[in-house]
């Protein structure tokens, strides 16, 4: 009965996410077919990344669960072990932005970082989006979804539920069209895999977040190039784990 109860609490979760996410690019929206919208109202886009967090601490809050909520997405060190994932991702990000700059006969790094300050002031930003998202997905829904252990299918489900809840913002602030929607769908699966992958090892939020702003900075080629970079990488570090195991065994 516990079980049923919490897929239903994690299903009215999703839809409130959803619902008032969408609600935060309806102003914009109105606005981008002619429609004259108060500049109050316009601020709402604003609060699309907020949403997800906020709702999570309301249902927390209802069940007197925001201190164990706390103590538990922060309490795991983080080892060597991540470190070296970290430095990984890090040089497997810059590496495709190098040679995709030098195959295109351009300056990626120059061009979205033009100097110090404006790296530092897109690592601030992107580093307190990303932590307020993961306080959310991985903290919060990844561990509601895990009612019944750590799993794949849990990481690919949160996954799939994250990637649909950028689809607002890609359709409507960033007017993309489904030819580039499919890549980033994909993209975002990859990431959110490995985004969940490091919170079952590490059980810190802070770390997860530290991942999450290295895909965003890092990570500067086309979409179609991350995208093969991120899956050569999840398939080696799988066959690895997967030859360890069988070593052991």
């Amino acid at each position: 009965m516990s079980n049923i109860a919490n897929k239903v609490k994690n299903m009215l979760w999703v839809c409130v996410v959803y619902i008032l996410s969408s609600i935060c690019y309806i102003p914009m929206m109105l606005q981008q077919h002619g429609i004259s919208v108060p500049n109050g109202l316009s601020l709402l886009k604003y609060l699309f990344v907020c949403i997800p967090a906020a709702s999570a601490f309301l249902f927390l809050a209802f069940e007197h669960r925001l201190k164990k909520y706390f103590a538990a997405v922060f309490s795991g060190k983080i080892a060597l072990k991540q470190i070296g994932t970290w430095a990984i991702l890090v040089f497997v990000g810059l590496s495709v932005s190098f040679c995709y700059s030098l195959a295109a006969r351009t300056d990626l790094l120059q061009n979205t970082y033009p100097s110090v300050i404006v790296l530092l002031a897109s690592c601030m930003y992107l580093f307190a989006t990303a932590f307020v998202e993961e306080l959310a997905w991985r903290g919060f829904l990844l561990e509601q979804v895990s009612f019944q252990g750590e799993s794949i299918c849990s990481i690919i489900l949160v996954g799939i539920i994250w990637t649909i809840w950028h689809l607002p913002m890609w359709i409507i602030r960033n007017s993309l069209g489904v030819g580039q929607i499919i890549p980033l769908c994909i993209w975002t699966l990859l990431v959110s895999v490995v985004l969940g992958i490091a919170y079952y090892q590490c059980r810190n939020l802070l770390f997860v977040a530290i991942l999450h702003v290295t895909f965003n900075i890092c990570y500067l080629a086309p979409i179609a190039y991350n995208i093969a970079a991120l899956a050569l990488v999840i398939v080696a570090v799988a066959l690895l784990w997967r030859q360890k195991w069988r070593s052991a065994a």
